[in-house]
């Protein structure tokens, strides 16, 4: 269940998800390579916990936020989020 909105990617094509991969990897992220699954990240000190589905045919990614410190805001999130997808190539949706 998301504990935050839904975060919506376009543009994310196979190549941009490789670049994402390999900057999440730089940052200490291990983001499979598989069209969905999950994964969790360090956000200023707090673990938090992701599902994605991604459509390497369409661009879409669709970020969920499945687990959070009350105290760390979907805001936050989604600002962590969007820099490092937009980095990698993607585009907000």
């Amino acid at each position: 269940m998301a504990v935050c909105p839904a975060l919506k990617y376009k543009n994310v094509t196979p190549n941009v998800f490789r670049a994402l991969q390999t900057l999440a990897k730089k940052k200490g992220i291990d983001i499979p390579g598989t069209p969905s699954g999950g994964f969790s990240i360090q956000v200023v000190g707090w673990q938090v916990g992701f599902q994605y589905a991604w459509d390497g045919k369409t661009g879409l990614l669709v970020l969920n936020c499945v687990s959070k410190p009350p105290l760390l805001g979907c805001s936050t999130i989604k600002s962590f989020a969007d820099k490092i997808v937009t980095e990698s190539g993607g585009k907000l949706h």
